[in-house]
């Protein structure tokens, strides 16, 4: 039995054949279109931040920053501050920085916007490597303020809320305080508590130097501490050192910190296990780690 094919159905088979077609075509060009306008995007910010670097600059307020930068200022960049901004005319905008946020590898970093002022897409990794973070908190953090008011962050855009506070004060000379201890989070999810503030610089020496940045022992819990009060706070589990954290809150003017209570047991990253007496003890264990 012979299949007849009508030229009807050729017609409509070559008309979904050409569509079909068509829309492969116009999906490949945009997808290329969408590449190549992507690289194209990066590759004019790289030159038009270049040209603001060597052009010459004028020194400008933050009110002179238009008003699409708080886009970046509410996101990205909510843990810093301007320190100084430049203005390169007919280019755009040179801001220097200074962040709250401790994890970022260094203070200061500067940013590129626009005219516009859309931030530009810096790919400098002398640069980048400034604002690169070496661990992430874990929320919530607490901050003592220069007038022994206390801010809690629950979220990274609490951020603000430092910034806010610092331009409401602009006399302060200090920073603010973190309040100890932390836990953080480190890029291969490994999660620590940080003591005091030689932990956090141990972290972020480590960062510098591309080592690993887990620390070199922890406490074996349960464990207590004496407060400048003579209260003893006892942390059986990870999420009991935020009563530290409270204390300290509650006590601004304190000048010392609650003593570790001896002896402690500590596990190495290794696995293996020692027991700490006493205050020289756990100095000598620290410093067994830096050499």
């Amino acid at each position: 039995m012979k299949t007849s094919i009508s030229k009807e159905n050729i017609l409509k088979s070559s008309i979904l054949f050409f569509s079909i077609t068509a829309f492969v075509l116009s999906a490949l060009v945009f997808t290329s279109c969408s590449e190549s306008e992507g690289l194209e995007s990066s590759s004019s910010d790289e030159v038009l931040i270049s040209k603001i670097e060597t052009a010459a600059k004028v020194a400008v307020s933050e009110s002179v920053l238009p008003a699409t930068t708080q886009s970046s200022f509410n996101g990205e960049l909510a843990d810093s501050t301007p320190e100084s901004i430049q203005f390169a005319e007919g280019l755009g905008y040179k801001v220097s920085l200074y962040t709250f946020n401790e994890s970022r590898e260094e203070f200061n970093s500067d940013v590129y916007f626009s005219l516009q002022g859309r931030q530009l897409e810096d790919t400098n990794e002398k640069r980048g490597k400034k604002r690169r973070k070496c661990f992430e908190f874990v929320f919530p953090i607490d901050f003592i303020m220069p007038d022994n008011s206390s801010i809690t962050l629950n979220s990274k855009e609490d951020w603000t809320l430092i910034r806010d506070w610092v331009k409401a004060n602009p006399d302060a000379t200090e920073r603010p305080e973190l309040v100890f201890p932390i836990d953080v989070t480190l890029k291969d999810g490994t999660v620590q508590t940080l003591l005091d503030r030689d932990e956090l610089k141990a972290v972020k020496e480590a960062c510098r130097k591309g080592k690993d940045k887990r620390k070199c022992f922890r406490l074996v819990l349960p464990v207590s501490f004496t407060m400048p009060d003579a209260t003893v706070i006892t942390v059986d589990e990870r999420k009991d050192f935020r009563e530290i954290r409270r204390w300290h809150k509650a006590n601004p003017d304190a000048t010392e910190r609650g003593m570790l209570n001896f002896p402690v047991d500590i596990t190495y990253k290794d696995g293996t296990t020692a027991t700490i007496n006493d205050a020289d003890e756990m100095k000598a264990a620290k410093q067994s780690c830096r050499d």
